[in-house]
This record gives C-alpha cells, sequence and structure tokens, in this order.
C-alpha cells in the first residue's frame, strides 16, 4: 500500500532550497515553451511540527502496510507520553507530551512525510475527480500549488478549487493552513501581461494579490 502512495508523488531528489528553484524555473519555462502562462500558490501550514496528531500517525501507519508489531510500538511511544521540567532540585509535575511527533526526533523526517504522503495522496484523487490539472509541490510544512493554462480563466479557478480542497483536507489530518501567509505569484513573459489577483473570500480566505517579484 506505501508503495503505490509513494509512486504516485513525484519526488525531487536531494530536495534542497536550490533544487526546489531549479524545479520550478524548469516547469515555468516548459510552460513558456507550449504557449502556458504558469500560476501558483505558496501556502504554509501552521505549527505543522506539533500538530501532528499522533493516533491519526498510528492510523496512517497501519494503513500504509507497516507490520502490525512497528505500528503498535508507535501507537504506545507516541500517545499518552508525558514530562518534567527540572531546576536543580526542584521538579514541575508531569506535562502532556503526546503533541507532535518531536522534530529533534531521530525518526521525525520519515514520520512527517508519511504524513502529509498521504495527504498529498488524496488531494491527487479528489484534484483528479474535479478534472482538475493542478500540481503539488510539497517541503513538508509548506508548498506550492501550481496550475498552468494559456489564460487566467483557466489557472485561477482551478487554484481556488485546488485552495479549497488542499485547506479541507489538511483540517481533517489535524493541520492548518495559514491564510495570511498565502501569496499568489504568475510567471508569464509578456512585460505588459496582466498580474491579477485571486479572490479566496468565498472559502473564508484572504484576496490574494500578486507581489511584482
Amino acid at each position: 500500500m506505501l508503495s503505490s502512495i509513494v509512486s504516485s508523488i513525484p519526488i525531487i531528489a536531494q530536495r534542497s532550497t536550490e533544487d526546489a528553484g531549479l524545479f520550478l524555473t524548469h516547469l515555468v519555462c516548459s510552460g513558456w515553451a507550449k504557449g502556458l502562462k504558469t500560476s501558483v500558490i505558496a501556502f504554509d501550514i501552521a505549527q505543522f511540527f506539533p500538530f501532528l496528531n499522533h493516533s491519526m500517525l498510528t492510523v496512517i501507519l497501519r494503513y500504509s502496510g507497516f507490520a502490525n508489531c512497528l505500528v503498535d510500538f508507535f501507537s504506545d511511544y507516541l500517545v499518552g507520553r508525558s514530562t518534567q521540567y527540572a531546576w536543580n532540585s526542584c521538579f514541575s509535575h508531569a506535562c502532556n507530551a503526546d503533541v507532535s511527533v518531536g522534530q529533534g526526533s531521530a525518526l521525525f523526517p520519515i514520520l512527517s512525510v508519511l504524513y502529509i504522503a498521504l495527504l498529498l495522496h488524496l488531494f491527487e484523487r479528489r484534484a483528479q475527480a474535479f478534472n482538475l490539472d493542478t500540481s503539488t509541490l510539497s517541503y513538508v510544512d509548506n508548498g506550492l500549488l501550481v496550475s498552468q493554462g494559456r489564460t487566467y480563466n483557466k489557472t485561477l479557478p482551478e487554484l481556488t478549487s485546488s485552495y479549497s480542497i488542499f485547506s479541507d483536507l489538511m483540517a481533517s489530518f489535524g493541520l492548518v493552513m495559514e491564510y495570511d501567509k498565502s501569496e499568489i505569484f504568475h510567471f508569464f513573459r509578456a512585460h505588459n501581461n496582466s498580474n491579477p489577483k485571486l479572490d479566496l473570500s468565498a472559502i473564508g480566505t484572504p484576496i490574494l494579490k500578486p507581489k511584482t517579484y
């Protein structure tokens, strides 16, 4: 099951900032060669690491086909944890610590990727069901929604629908999209081309106004 999920999501080797920029540049330029404009929404997930739901992660691991013994281990390891703070000889009472995977833990990278991978898989299926030709680039706690077309009459409605679907999916996964950090960008070759805003007020989010650069 896991292999089928991962294989449906394009993977960029190294995943460094330079690779991300080069991939987006290639996407834009290849679109220009076909006479297409490229419009993107950059989004940010609020407090992604602290908001990871342990119970949801356990379900994801089981759905992905991992062995029961491994799923049971993480169910016990991640849920019901507590911690104490010490100052010299003084100790605090036990505090609940079963929220988040733990950004500094050795297993954090793979667990966070598994968490977001299923969300991307579900987004891809819903986008296909609505005939949305939208691509997604994910950098775990932020990413891009990308639409290409000859006119903004195609790209803007696609981005609006895709943004709404992605926001709803994140809510079902216990995550929150930071609407005030979302940005829209248009990549076009003509210097006198329009640079339209995107009105997302119908789905309860701000109107996105593209910056000059």
